[in-house]
């Protein structure tokens, strides 16, 4: 019974050297995923920066575009397009793999391009937390095709959207919901 205890007892203390391998090893691999993450926000942010948004940095006129490219929106109301719809559009339309790496790239740019939009002159004239109605329109438009231009440039083109629903869609998303949490802490 003695020998059966001590067996048992190595028997775990085996185990848990195993288990803290495992844990190590699962750490190291996040550490280079984040670092990873971290370059590409570092690129991301510098394109950003040194990007200076021109007429060929617009977006393509409706006639421009050629038909058979365009992906139309996937639902009539603008304010009904979710993130479902935009991960569909990158899976069937553009045909890359939505993975954890896609949607981090697509948050990044949104947030980039939000806090870009916030430190805007005349955003911050209308005082804090103005609402995604309140902003000028043409401002809307120059953000959202920057937007459009970054995730084209990270590998996803969001530029083949007729109307650049995409972009317009995710930035309008999240300034809505900072707005909300900035309200709800008043």
């Amino acid at each position: 019974m003695y020998n059966e205890i001590l067996s048992l007892k190595a028997g775990q203390e085996k185990a848990k050297l195993e288990m803290k391998a495992q844990i190590e090893e699962l750490k190291l691999e996040m550490k280079t995923s984040i670092e990873d993450l971290n370059l590409e926000i570092t690129a991301l942010q510098s394109q950003l920066e040194n990007r200076n948004i021109s007429n060929q940095h617009t977006l393509p006129s409706v006639s421009a575009i050629s038909s058979a490219n365009t992906i139309r929106k996937p639902v009539s109301i603008f304010r009904e397009i979710t993130l479902k719809h935009i991960f569909k559009m990158i899976s069937e339309d553009l045909d890359i793999e939505v993975t954890s790496n896609e949607k981090a790239t697509l948050n990044m740019c949104t947030k980039l391009i939000c806090d870009d939009m916030a430190a805007h002159p005349s955003v911050i004239a209308l005082g804090p937390n103005p609402s995604w109605g309140s902003i000028p329109v043409a401002l809307k438009k120059e953000m959202c095709a920057r937007h459009a231009n970054i995730m084209k440039d990270s590998g996803i083109d969001f530029t083949r959207c007729l109307g650049n629903w995409a972009s317009t869609a995710r930035v309008a998303h999240l300034w809505r919901d900072r707005h909300k949490r900035l309200q709800s802490r008043k």
